[in-house]
């Protein structure tokens, strides 16, 4: 495991995680927490649950998709949980997607959702021999591209003459770009800051790329979700 970042390691202090609970994933930085120390997390800081609404139910085909709401004091979140057979080897969706949504809530309401995963959004990192190498798709969406390696609806490629950075140059402003598209309210919003960002992501790792166009998908599939809730 490489050394955690400051602020996995302040994640740690303030809620007593101990370092068998978290594992580095070394695509992008990020880290993954277990589900239970996140629950037992959840109730350490009084974080309540709402029941969970149901967005879609297909028992037979293995999908689930539910919505969570959370609060901790006088802070309210909410969040999805998606479990399908295309981001999902566990023969229990609904719990899968139940754990989900209720590890994005927590995250969010610890400050720490886009820096922290929990081990429910790498479902196949139990079924590796080394759990600690992974590639994006393990962790996020996997992105769709059409027959010209266009992504379909996600970040545009940005020009491809651009020099892409270092990952010790690109972190700091990786890092900005994740809290900026979890910061989105709706999806023409997310759909203009990727077209606006092309040429800035283009400059991150190519795999640093990849794992950001899956949280933009995930993001999206939130919002648009959310919008249909309203309706």
């Amino acid at each position: 495991m490489g050394t955690p970042s400051k602020e996995l390691r302040k994640f740690m202090e303030t809620y007593k995680i101990d370092s068998d609970e978290v594992w580095e994933v070394r695509t992008g930085g990020a880290w993954a927490v277990k589900h239970s120390a996140l629950e037992r997390v959840a109730a350490e800081q009084n974080i309540t649950f709402d029941r969970p609404n149901v967005i879609e139910a297909n028992s037979a085909e293995k999908i689930a998709v539910v919505c969570v709401f959370a609060r901790m004091g006088d802070r309210e979140d909410w969040s999805f949980g998606e479990a399908s057979p295309a981001n999902n080897k566990n023969a229990y969706c609904w719990a899968m997607a139940e754990k989900r949504a209720k590890d994005r809530c927590i995250l969010k309401l610890l400050n720490s959702h886009g820096t922290v995963y929990s081990e429910e959004e790498a479902d196949d990192f139990k079924r590796r021999e080394n759990p600690h190498v992974t590639r994006p798709a393990d962790i996020v969406p996997e992105v769709e591209y059409d027959e010209n390696g266009e992504p379909i609806d996600n970040i545009p490629r940005g020009d491809d003459r651009i020099e892409r950075m270092p990952k010790a140059k690109a972190k700091a402003d990786y890092s900005v770009a994740q809290n900026e598209i979890y910061a989105t309210k709706s999806p023409r919003e997310l759909s203009d800051w990727g077209k606006k960002n092309a040429n800035r992501i283009e400059t991150y790792p190519a795999d640093w790329q990849e794992t950001l166009r899956g949280q933009y998908a995930a993001q999206m599939a939130e919002l648009r979700a959310a919008e249909k809730e309203v309706v």
